[in-house]
This record gives C-alpha cells, sequence and structure tokens, in this order.
C-alpha cells in the first residue's frame, strides 16, 4: 500500500514537471526578445563558446556558472537561442516539481499538485523568463533543500554531500547565493557532526573542482578582482526597498487607470509578501503546536527561506525575489493546509485553480500571435515589434561586422552574430567607475568597430532603475564624447521598448 502511495505521487510529480517544461516552452522557450539583462549571458556564452572566459577575457562580477553552461549549450547547439533558452525552462519547471514535491511531503497527490500549479501560473511572468544567473541559482538552491530534507529524514549522508555539492554549484552561479547554506549546515549539524561534514564535503568539492578549473584557464585571479570589484562597486547602485516595483515596469507601466495599477502592483508584490507572510504565520502556528518533529523540519526550512531572500540583496526587487520564493510559495501553502478544514480547501483552492487555468491559458493563447521568423541564432517565433526591431538593426549590422552597444544592450551582439571589440558587453551608468569608462574607451580606440548601437538612458531613467548610482558617473562624458567625434547617426530604430541609434564610424580627422 505505501509502494503504490509512493510510485502515483511520484507520477503526478512526473507530470508536474512535464506540463510546466512544455508549458515554459511554449511561451518562452524560442521567442524572440531582445531587451533585459538576458543579453549579458547570451553574449557571455557565445564567448566562451569562442574560447574567451569570464573575468579574463570580459567582464563579469557574477559568478561564472551561467556563463559556462550558456558557453556549453552555445557550442553544441551552433548558438541557437531555442537550445540556450534551455537552462531556464529547465530551472523554472524545476522550481514547480519542487513545490510540488516539498508539499507531498506533507499533504496529499492533488493539493500538492494543485499548489505547484498555481505556484506555475505565478512564476511564468513572460517578461522575467530569461537566461539569468539567478535562474541557475534558484533552482539548484532549491534542489540542495529539497536534499537536506530527505536526509534529515533519512539519515543518508550521501544526500548531505549532495546538498552541499548543489547549494556550493548555486553560489558558483550567484556568490551570495552562499549565504543559504549556513541554515542547511546547522540542520546537517543538529543531525551529527558526520551530517555536518559530509555537507561540506560536497560542498568543497564543487568549490574545489570549479577553482581549480578557473585557474588552470588563468582566469582565477580575474574572479577574484571581478568579486572585489563587485563589492566596492555593485551595492550602493542597486540597493532599492524590499520588494520594489521599479517604475511599475512589472505591473504593467505607470500609466495604467489607478485601480488597475494597484491591483497590479500588488500582484507584482507577491515575491515579497509570501516570505515574511510564511516566517510570522509558522511562527503563531509553532507557538501553539506540541508537536515537535514538525517544528524540527520546519524551522530549518523558514530559516533556508530567509536565507533565499537575503541572497537577491541588495537588488531587493519583487523581480529578483521572485527566483527566491519557491520555498516560501510551499511554506505558505502547507501553512494553509494546516490550518483549514477539507471542505474550506476544496472552495478556495478551486477559485485559486480556475485563475491560475485561465492565466496559463492567457499566455498560451498569446504565444498562437507569433510568427516563425529565420534569424543568424535559428528560426524563431518574432512578436511583430521584436521581429521589425531585428531586421532594422541586420540591414546594417551584417554578420561577422565589428560593433560596440552602448550602454546596456549586450543582446545586439549575440543577435546579430556582431564582434565587440571590448570587454564590456555593457556599461551600466552610475556604476561602473571611472577607470572602467576610461578602459572601454581606449579598447575601442585601439579596435574602431565599425558600427555603435546607441541608447540614450536620461539620468531621470537611470535613478529610475538604479535609484542608488552616483549622479557623477552616469553622464559618461568620455565615452559619449569619442562616440560623437568618431561615429555619425544613420537610423534611428524603435524597439517595443524604447529607441535606439544606429551609428557608423566615420573617417578620422584629419591632423592640423
Amino acid at each position: 500500500m505505501t509502494r503504490d502511495w509512493k510510485e502515483r505521487k511520484a507520477l503526478v510529480g512526473a507530470a508536474v514537471f512535464a506540463l510546466a517544461f512544455v508549458y515554459l516552452y511554449w511561451i518562452a522557450g524560442d521567442i524572440l526578445r531582445t531587451a533585459g539583462d538576458e543579453g549579458i549571458y547570451l553574449e557571455g556564452g557565445r564567448r566562451v563558446a569562442l574560447g574567451q572566459q569570464p573575468y579574463r577575457d570580459f567582464f563579469a562580477f557574477t559568478g561564472p556558472l551561467t556563463f559556462w553552461i550558456e558557453g556549453a549549450l552555445a557550442r553544441w547547439s551552433g548558438m541557437s537561442l531555442a537550445v540556450m533558452r534551455l537552462p531556464v525552462i529547465l530551472d523554472t519547471a524545476f522550481l514547480a516539481w519542487a513545490v510540488y514535491w516539498l508539499t507531498s511531503r506533507y499533504a496529499g497527490a492533488l493539493y500538492s499538485a494543485g499548489t505547484a500549479l498555481a505556484f506555475l501560473a505565478y512564476e511564468s511572468r513572460i517578461r522575467l523568463l530569461n537566461v539569468n544567473h539567478r535562474w541557475d541559482s534558484a533552482a539548484l538552491a532549491m534542489a540542495a533543500i529539497a536534499a537536506a530534507l530527505e536526509a534529515q529524514r533519512t539519515g543518508r549522508r550521501g544526500l548531505w554531500v549532495a546538498s552541499g555539492l548543489l547549494v556550493a554549484a548555486a553560489a558558483w552561479a550567484t556568490p551570495s547565493m552562499l549565504v543559504v547554506a549556513l541554515p542547511l549546515l546547522f540542520w546537517g549539524g543538529r543531525r551529527g557532526a558526520g551530517s555536518a561534514l559530509a555537507f561540506l564535503g560536497g560542498g568543497g568539492l564543487a568549490a574545489g573542482a570549479a577553482a581549480i578549473y578557473l585557474q588552470g584557464c588563468h582566469a582565477l585571479v580575474p574572479m577574484i578582482q571581478s568579486m572585489r570589484w563587485a563589492g566596492a562597486n555593485y551595492t550602493a547602485p542597486n540597493r532599492v526597498p524590499y520588494g520594489s516595483v521599479l517604475m511599475g515596469a512589472e505591473a504593467g507601466g505607470p500609466h495604467m487607470v489607478a485601480w488597475n495599477y494597484i491591483l497590479a502592483s500588488t500582484y507584482a508584490l507577491v515575491p515579497a509578501i509570501l516570505p515574511p507572510a510564511a516566517l510570522v504565520g509558522w511562527a503563531w502556528y509553532l507557538r501553539g503546536s506540541k508537536n515537535r518533529g514538525e517544528a524540527a523540519e520546519t524551522l530549518p526550512l523558514l530559516a533556508a527561506a530567509a536565507a533565499l531572500v537575503f541572497s537577491a540583496w541588495p537588488r531587493w526587487t519583487s523581480a529578483a525575489l521572485l527566483h527566491t520564493v519557491a520555498l516560501s510559495w510551499f511554506l505558505c501553502a502547507l501553512l494553509f493546509y494546516r490550518l483549514t478544514a477539507p471542505r474550506q480547501r476544496i472552495w478556495l483552492c478551486g477559485a485559486v485553480l480556475l485563475a491560475s487555468v485561465g492565466s496559463m491559458a492567457g499566455k498560451s493563447m498569446a504565444a498562437l500571435d507569433y510568427l516563425p521568423r529565420e534569424t543568424r541564432v535559428g528560426t524563431l517565433r518574432a512578436p511583430a515589434d521584436e521581429s521589425e526591431f531585428l531586421a532594422a538593426l541586420e540591414r546594417w549590422v551584417q554578420p561577422g561586422d565589428s560593433l560596440f552597444s552602448f550602454p546596456y544592450m549586450a543582446s545586439v551582439y549575440y543577435f546579430l552574430n556582431a564582434r565587440n571589440p571590448t570587454r564590456y558587453s555593457f556599461l551600466q551608468p552610475g556604476m561602473m567607475t571611472l577607470d572602467d569608462e576610461r578602459r572601454a574607451v581606449a579598447e575601442l580606440a585601439g579596435a574602431p568597430p565599425r558600427w555603435v548601437i546607441y541608447e540614450n538612458y536620461p539620468p531621470r531613467v537611470v535613478l529610475s532603475i538604479w535609484p542608488g548610482s552616483d549622479p557623477a558617473l552616469i553622464p559618461m562624458d568620455a565615452m559619449n564624447a569619442y562616440l560623437r567625434e568618431h561615429y555619425r547617426p544613420v537610423e534611428t530604430v524603435t524597439g517595443p521598448w524604447g529607441h535606439v541609434v544606429v551609428m557608423e564610424r566615420t573617417a578620422d580627422r584629419p591632423a592640423l
């Protein structure tokens, strides 16, 4: 009987993962999108596929793991976007499965599947389903937490080794994820010194292997220097209040009707609401509970949920917190399960599931409007505005042309198959130092690219996205002066999110 129950739960879990993967790939797997941070990792993966290394050959201040994954896929697939998007699809599908798996340790398969489906519907925020180090590290950290829970229940030290290895891998994608190791190490220590040592051994194995590889590529010292750079320059400009919805962009824009704007912003704030709700709710529940066994498991999970939130600091936007919210989602769902009677759950869960299915159906139907388009990175389904934007750039920049994108649109290197003569795929105004700016200008002067794609980022826009930026660093006067002197505009191209100017190099001025 127990075996049949476990097999049934495993089959439902497999179905949850399969549904999530197919649905996510349909709405995001091969969809053309040119804006956002994704271009940093696509271009970084392309450079790795061409034999370069992060830190040594191009600028990076996150961990190297995402660049290595994207580089391996780029090399294997010939730079196909449909393949290079697979990690984010797998990461997100895994997080939905992890919500199911964790819930199924405490509740029935149907409730667990419903919890995972609701999470999937919310998690699939189309604009955020992009290649990103945060998705990779979130999936690895959740796998580490799941392994620790199973290790705590079974006493198998091999699972503690796996948990340590997985959380170390998460830190190699997002260094701040290392904070998640603390509650897991404490959890293992409560089980016994052997479990804690096994956890540390797994983490040391992953850390040592990556460090040895970096050293062999002469990239370990440059990585350490990049981490120091990030410590000195990243925090201040990227610090935002907890749960920020920047410019209302995640809620649909600042020009919405007031009531709709409030509702949409509240919806976007869910990743910021659930972690404190889980902590407060469970503190209240456990205070009156006499089940010490449940507290022994729940408290470490609550600590891990808090650690996941802290790993997103200082970029505590609701979008960044989305990557960390799976564990808090499960904890809130489990608390709801504990506090409600079966009849109450049926009605409330039915309403949530109906809304979730409606949301997923709407996103799936929207993808039907995207038409296939041949691009330099494979056949993609393209929204009309994205297709027109890329076509305008393709008329000017030919495959293999030299190009510099300033300041932040790294995706054009990847989509246009263009060569960047500098180590910088982006230059974030207000964060990059004067030395970074001077180095980029010197590299441009040493190997002037034929084309420049220029975005105008007024200080007010920079400060709305990165509110802690140093206003003195925003203008980037040296770079702008160099571009004005050596390049002329040839076309202004409108994209779905704004305008860029295509600029062509002019002949050098004769000496006086």
